[in-house]
């Protein structure tokens, strides 16, 4: 069974979790063919004697071996297994079909625009085009790839290529999508079109000019040896990610497969060639979790053999040796027991542990189960993802604490549970596995949660186990998942009605602790400070994709941590900012702009937006030709409508609804509406990682955004990255 990349926020942390840092490279020994001179930097093509190439990065080049530069950081690679190194215009057009086919593959207007963006920055200006013009193919209003082929917008309305350039050259500037017109009647130098969606400038990190990295808001506020001694704390967090940085790259680095580390423990035998100390990591993992099993599934043992779990030292090596695509994680193969994976940390939250203990429930079930092609899968898959997502590693004392509530899955079900688009149970209990998508993994997971952890968990896990013990015989189904529905809740529409109002009442684990004045995360790896005892952090108003929330009470001043997906694993930071994140800003609020900034002393992506006014409302349909630019159009919220929050969710735009501002005053003998509350204005502090990313937002009244700025600047600058193993 692969453990494929599926879901939206298990995107990031499991079975879509392990959203990781995928990269589109994959490892292999190098050998150099002849001397040649390379300028760290150069990309090149190494093309194996086995018919495997490697793009990357060279950060150095010898006699003996080569370090590449890929999305895990630098490999050094013995060089004995190479036909030939390609270097020049031959690698960006090598690179190129391959993206190509990636983006045919992915069939999506964002990859589409990402080659587009890619080729221009190589000078490859026909197949960019070629690229922006397949995107809108796809989606006429995509509208980076639109700007790609310099087109722009005027009160609203599209101006073709042409139009927008001869505005251009009578002195109309670009603003992204927009076309504004000269000020004040004098008429500038025309303005070149500019790349697409260009990448926000990288912030200053002051190295060069020996300027401190600390906001001027935070130094106003701070005595002077208080300045100093967060200087000094910015400092050692810089030589902590460097130490960290290092130890990964050892690990990363690890030995030849040849020379891996082989553990037999009660359970397992593990095989890994990173560091000895994370093949016993590893070890315990799986150790305490086939003691967590078994506390649960008390069967005997049908196959007599250890489970093989083997783990490469990176991603690259286990697509090179096992053939896998770079959207999976991790497989267990029923055959030979084994699990394979790799060792990672996988952008922001992701780590190998989420695909082991999935894997790892496979393989258990494997070792247990006469025959696992006799249950369904919300039976086979609901247990994976039950221990997949919904468990963590308790790392002083070694042991794994399951029946967590995992984020994604708690609001995927919860959403179609609302909507009424849930399986229900006297469906799912005999729902075929060629019938069986990733949808489905929420409602399985939500099933053993609540029969395991539920209200009637004594019932529950008799229900289980009883169901296990049955399909050791024969194949089980929807009738003896209905007959033990009966058995144990009466039937199984009333368990059904248990169990969406069980499921529904349930809220998400906390992302992490409050101490004092400061909020810390170790399954999100990081932590913040709140500016003042102003400030008050509301775990209760948390939403879906809030990490941390903190408010000035009774008003609608507030600051949070978000965390948001990132569905295609190997886009880079900048074509993904440029493509989903920057479009859906710009389509939802007014005013983009893009900012210097840093996030805790790391470079990040910075806007600043502020909320649309309201649509002029429309008093008859009779008034529509004389509607002025902007106004609602059919299918637009209407004024005094509820507006839509941009939120970024596996890479399309997702609307979430927040109070709007009101609508035009009623005039006399109109009903009397309450008053809608003010446009407030907004400024995002964006931290990319591979597969997802941090998002710190303050977003305040319009008339006090200036006064509580200083206050978001301190929170951003507070922002500590944890560095630590999450295995």
């Amino acid at each position: 069974m692969k453990f494929e990349f599926k879901s939206p926020l298990v995107r990031g942390a499991l079975a879509g979790a392990v959203a990781l840092l995928l990269s589109s490279t994959m490892y292999a020994a190098i050998l150099n063919v002849g001397v040649v001179s390379v300028d760290t930097g150069d990309r090149v093509i190494v093309v194996l004697k086995t018919g495997d190439e490697v793009i990357g990065e060279i950060v150095e080049e010898t006699d003996e071996k080569i370090s590449v530069k890929s999305a895990f950081g630098v490999t050094s690679i013995q060089m004995d297994r190479v036909e030939s190194v390609i270097r020049g215009e031959e690698v960006d057009r090598r690179e190129y079909s391959q993206r190509e086919k990636r983006a045919t593959r992915r069939g999506s207007a964002s990859g589409w625009f990402s080659l587009g963006k890619w080729a221009r920055e190589r000078g490859m200006e026909q197949p960019a085009r070629e690229a922006f013009e397949k995107a809108l193919e796809i989606n006429p209003e995509h509208e980076p790839s639109k700007i790609g082929l310099g087109w722009g917008k005027v009160d609203d309305q599209w101006k073709t290529p042409a139009e927008a350039a001869d505005l251009v050259a009578k002195g109309w500037r670009r603003d992204g999508v927009r076309l504004t017109p000269p000020v004040g009647g004098s008429v500038p130098a025309p303005v070149p079109v500019p790349e697409p969606s260009a990448r926000p400038p990288v912030p200053d990190d002051g190295s060069s000019s020996g300027r401190s990295r600390t906001p001027d808001s935070v130094i106003r506020r701070l005595a002077p040896e208080e300045v100093e001694r967060r200087e000094q704390l910015l400092e050692k967090r810089r030589k902590n990610r460097e130490r960290f940085e290092e130890n990964k790259r050892k690990e990363y680095e690890g030995v030849p497969w040849s020379q891996r580390s082989i553990i037999k423990s009660n359970n397992w035998i593990i095989e890994c060639n990173s560091t000895p100390e994370v093949a016993r990591t590893y070890q315990w993992i799986m150790e305490s979790l086939y003691y967590t099993l078994g506390k649960i599934f008390k069967s005997k043992d049908v196959r007599s053999q250890k489970p093989l779990v083997k783990i490469y030292r990176t991603h690259d090596e286990f697509m090179l040796k096992t053939g896998m695509g770079s959207g999976v994680g991790g497989f267990y193969n029923p055959g030979s027991q084994n699990v394979t994976a790799f060792h990672g940390t996988f952008g922001l939250t992701g780590t190998t542990y989420t695909v082991l203990a999935h894997e790892g429930t496979h393989a258990f079930q494997g070792k247990k189960m006469p025959r696992m092609a006799n249950y369904p899968n919300w039976f086979i898959e609901g247990l994976a993802v039950y221990f997949g997502d919904g468990s963590k590693l308790d790392y002083k004392r070694k042991k794994l604490v399951s029946g967590l509530i995992p984020r994604d899955r708690l609001f995927h079900i919860q959403e179609k549970m609302r909507e009424g688009t849930h399986t229900v149970l006297s469906k799912l209990g005999g729902l075929p596995k060629n019938r069986f998508g990733g949808t489905h993994y929420a409602d399985s997971w939500a099933v053993m949660h609540y029969l395991i952890n539920g209200p009637e968990s004594r019932k529950g896990q008799r229900f289980l186990a009883e169901y296990w013990v049955a399909g050791e015989k024969r194949r089980v189904g929807q009738r003896q998942f209905n007959d033990l529905a009966r058995k144990y809740f009466t039937s199984v529409d009333q368990m059904e009605t248990d169990w969406k109002e069980y499921v529904l009442s349930l809220h998400p684990e906390p992302a992490g602790e409050v101490e004092g004045d400061a909020f810390t995360s170790l399954d999100f790896m990081f932590a913040i400070e709140r500016p003042s005892d102003q400030w008050k952090f509301a775990p209760q108003e948390i939403e879906d994709r809030d990490l941390v929330l903190m408010k000035i009470p009774e008003t609608r001043n507030e600051i949070r941590v978000r965390i948001l997906s990132k569905a295609e694993a190997d886009q880079r930071s900048e074509d993904w900012i440029d493509s989903v994140l920057l479009p859906a800003l710009r389509k939802k609020y007014a005013d983009v702009e893009t900012l210097k900034g840093d996030l805790g002393g790391l470079d990040a992506f910075v806007f600043q937006y502020s909320d649309r006014p309201p649509a002029k409302p429309k008093k008859s349909e009779d008034d529509e030709e004389g509607a002025e630019p902007g106004d609602s159009k059919p299918g637009d919220s209407s004024p005094g409508a509820t507006k839509s929050v941009v939120d970024v969710v596996g890479g399309s735009v997702v609307e979430s609804l927040q109070e709007g501002p009101g609508k035009d005053e009623p005039k006399d003998g109109e009903p009397q509406e309450p008053p809608k509350p003010a446009l407030r204005k907004h400024r995002s502090y964006i931290l990319v990682g591979v597969s997802n990313a941090y998002e710190l937002r303050g977003s305040f009244e319009m008339d006090q955004f200036n006064s509580w700025l200083p206050d978001l600047e301190w929170v951003a600058f507070s922002f500590e990255k944890i560095q630590k193993n999450r295995w």
